[in-house]
């Protein structure tokens, strides 16, 4: 088995969903530019993406209670939906991707980006990682400046 590669359901689902989504224009894939930063044996990626300062921004947590608050997760662009995860998550692709194929865990009920993660959040994280077949990282977007 050497040298092959193994493809899971999950990459099937999120290659079908993301050649979906760009045939539909329901992404927004930017371009790039990647630069590379070898630190103490440890190489980094840095991307420089100038479209995203034209990405529309995130209301202040004060205006989260005004009447034209709008969450960006809910309900999601069924364009961008990829699966649920069980009854707490849901996968989607990010519209303002800068590389195919990036995913979001997002809750399925709102709460605000500053709250500690959940042992369901974990969970979803990591039934998502355990069935892709690729490498990846997973961050968490800790509140409004992050």
């Amino acid at each position: 088995m050497s040298g092959q590669i193994i493809t899971k359901s999950l990459d099937r689902l999120v290659q079908q969903c993301y050649s979906r989504a760009v045939a539909q224009g329901a992404l927004l894939f930017t371009e790039s530019s990647v630069y590379k930063h070898r630190e103490q044996g440890v190489v980094f990626e840095v991307r420089y993406v100038p479209a995203l300062a034209k990405k529309p921004n995130s209301k202040p947590r004060e205006k989260q209670h005004a009447k034209d608050f709008v969450n960006p997760f809910l309900p999601y662009d069924e364009r961008l939906h990829v699966k649920q995860i069980g009854n707490t998550h849901h996968l989607l692709l990010n519209k303002y991707c800068v590389v195919p194929h990036h995913l979001l865990i997002t809750t399925a009920e709102f709460r605000q980006q500053g709250e500690p993660l959940s042992e369901a959040d974990f969970t979803a994280v990591l039934e998502t990682i355990d069935n892709l077949s690729s490498r990846n990282i997973v961050f968490y977007n800790s509140g409004e400046e992050s």
